[in-house]
């Protein structure tokens, strides 16, 4: 019988040295990748007070947290 890979989520990246366009999630959050219309929410962060949602891409980032790379 073998388990099932539990995919072990990667720290959220700092909120300060990301891009605007990755902190208002028009680009990936980790390989700043241009989102489009799919992506996946990867965690929400605080920062100065305000709430950021953090997404990142279908194509390769999504893969590496789920362990599938």
């Amino acid at each position: 019988m073998t388990a099932d890979p539990v995919s072990v989520p990667l720290p959220l990246p700092d909120l300060a040295r990301l891009r605007p366009r990755q902190q208002m999630a028009i680009d990936c959050a980790r390989c700043a990748r241009h989102l489009g219309m799919s992506g996946q929410v990867i965690g929400d962060v605080r920062y100065r007070g305000l709430l950021f949602r953090l997404w990142i891409c279908e194509d390769g980032c999504r893969s590496r947290v789920r362990g599938e790379l």
